[in-house]
């Protein structure tokens, strides 16, 4: 990609020699996408960066372009994005940044670790008449390389969001790279691995789940549990006599194994963004059964996930959600967090479970809308 400076002064060379200057920072364009292949997507549609430069050997400046009428992130009805566009332009830059600046090959395979957000209450930009235009300032760190591989084998990156000039958020990630024969030896089986739908789930319904289609729904109850079905219920109202199995345990089961942002191109194993969607809408059933009713508890302000292992799609994968509560035991290994009681700051602790073991973990934040 051509970079394109911010220039000033005249453009012929000067007739003696100049008084040194700092360095400009580069001026970032949003009228282009950024080469897809470098954001691993194949819809040019999902792809948010449109441009890049480096500040330095660790430092980059970076733009996005967040659309109002996003097919899956929509606006909520105060104009403001959905924050999960944060999780998704990290995602994209960490593989960027790897592949045009940091020299990891183009047949690398990119595994991410851990990622996280945080957005800044009122800080957010609202909707307008156009895109917004996002800032990212990245700063990677903790660099890991092997000798003989032009790339690192790991790194963290920590970006910090901006719109209009105001910073409206912060997100964080670790990624693992592995060259094609260390990802082929490593999921071995495994690298065949595609979803296959089952008819005999009985997904939740969209109220249930806080989403806004039968499409965008990841989740199912254990078989036998008639609880969160509402097939008949126009309304989305749960049913009042729970069935079958009373704890009522989610299955992951997403409803479009086609979705054009959750399943852009085939993966082998279970997305992080499918599984962090799902411990939200997990979040979101279990809230709604403890009420009685469909009802959204509240809007994601800050999130950690961290996977210890691939989530295969071969067997049953269960998404456990609780409120962190003090003193509470929560989740295992999920410590209780300060409050008033139940849900007091807004945390949940979610799992996500298969065969026994768990293979991702970590924790939801929610604002009151």
């Amino acid at each position: 990609m051509t970079e394109f400076l911010s220039l000033s002064g005249p453009t012929a060379a000067p007739t003696t020699p100049a008084t040194p200057t700092a360095p400009t920072t580069p001026a970032l364009r949003w009228d282009r996408s950024v080469p897809r292949a470098l954001v691993h997507r194949r819809s040019i549609a999902e792809v948010l960066l449109t441009d890049g430069h480096a500040l330095g050997e660790e430092s980059f400046l970076l733009a996005a372009q967040w659309s109002r009428s996003h097919p899956t992130f929509r606006p909520d009805g105060d104009g403001r994005h959905d924050p999960m566009l944060i999780v998704e332009t990290l995602r994209q830059i960490g593989l960027y940044v790897g592949h045009r600046f940091l020299r990891t090959p183009p047949e690398s395979r990119a595994v991410i670790k851990n990622i996280g957000f945080r957005v800044y209450d009122g800080a957010e930009p609202v909707v307008g008449h156009g895109a917004t235009d996002v800032v990212c300032r990245t700063d990677v760190f903790d660099v890991r390389r092997t000798p003989g591989l032009p790339g690192p084998v790991s790194f963290s990156l920590r970006t910090e969001f901006r719109a209009d000039g105001r910073p409206f958020g912060t997100a964080e990630g670790r990624v693992r790279v592995l060259t094609g024969a260390e990802y082929a030896a490593l999921r071995g089986p495994y690298a065949f691995g595609a979803p296959v739908p089952d008819g005999r789930l009985r997904r939740i319904s969209p109220a249930e789940a806080g989403v806004r289609t039968p499409e965008e729904v990841m989740l199912a109850r254990e078989p036998g549990d008639l609880s969160g079905d509402s097939s008949g219920d126009p309304s989305g109202n749960l049913p009042g006599d729970p069935s079958g199995n009373p704890s009522g345990a989610l299955l992951l089961s997403p409803a479009d194994l086609h979705h054009p942002l959750y399943f852009d191109h085939p993966s082998d194993h279970v997305p992080g963004m499918v599984l962090l969607e799902a411990a939200r809408q997990a979040v979101n059933a279990v809230h709604s059964r403890a009420s009685c009713e469909p009802s959204k508890v509240g809007r994601l302000s800050e999130c950690l996930l961290s996977a210890t292992r691939f989530t295969e799609w071969d067997r049953p994968v269960h998404i456990e959600a609780v409120p962190c509560v003090t003193g509470g035991p929560g989740l295992p290994g999920a410590p209780g967090v300060p409050g008033d009681g139940p849900e007091a700051d807004g945390r949940w602790s979610f799992r996500v479970v298969q065969g026994g073991t768990e293979t991702t973990s970590g924790t939801l934040r929610f604002a009151s809308t």
